[in-house]
């Protein structure tokens, strides 16, 4: 069998995004990258800029969206072998030759999930602590991240809190996230480094 991991179009990764994350959702991407075994697509991680400034900025000295990538997604299917540590480095790889002026990525394990990052513990990642507690919303079993709720209020120009009541949705909210950092060039932290969390 033979793999390959290049650059994927969003047309050919949110199909399978769609499908196999439990978001079900493949959100804002700068760039999607596919594995590929035997040319069938067996797995995908999207990268994108970070939500905000503010983020960036907490993470390290000098640190904005502009050189600031978060890893948004990974989902690779249960019976691909490939290691997903090589996944995301050669993703990485990637990233590094198309946007030469990323410093940083950050990442999210979602302990909601009951996820604790360790892929990203096999990488050596920097881990830097938990999220604040968030919410997302939930509506005829799909998953709907709160900045749509809050988009789609604001055009109708309703509140949130309105918006959702009255179109059905359930809020539900989210255990904290375990935040890692991965430098991509020397940067300086303003978060602390942390033992990793042990299952």
């Amino acid at each position: 069998m033979t793999f390959l991991i290049m650059k994927i179009s969003r047309e050919l990764g949110k199909p399978f995004v769609e499908k196999y994350h439990y978001t079900q959702t493949i959100g804002k991407t700068s760039l999607i990258t596919g594995l590929f075994e035997d040319d069938e697509l067996v797995g995908v991680i999207t990268f994108g800029q970070v939500s905000g400034r503010l983020l960036a900025q907490s993470i390290f000295v000098g640190g904005n969206q502009y050189n600031t990538f978060e890893l948004l997604r990974m989902c690779v299917k249960d019976e691909c072998k490939y290691p997903r540590t090589s996944f995301i480095s050669k993703s990485i790889s990637i990233l590094r030759q198309l946007f030469p002026q990323i410093k940083c990525i950050v990442s999210f394990a979602d302990s909601t999930q009951g996820h604790i990052g360790i892929v990203y513990q096999a990488m050596s990642f920097i881990y830097t602590g938990k999220t604040a507690n968030k919410y997302h919303y939930i509506k005829d079993g799909i998953r709907f991240n709160k900045r749509i709720i809050w988009d789609n209020a604001k055009k109708l120009n309703m509140k949130e809190s309105e918006y959702y009541k009255i179109y059905g949705y359930e809020r539900k909210v989210e255990l904290p996230k375990l935040r890692y950092i991965f430098p991509l060039k020397k940067i300086t932290l303003k978060l602390q480094k942390l033992p990793y969390v042990k299952q």
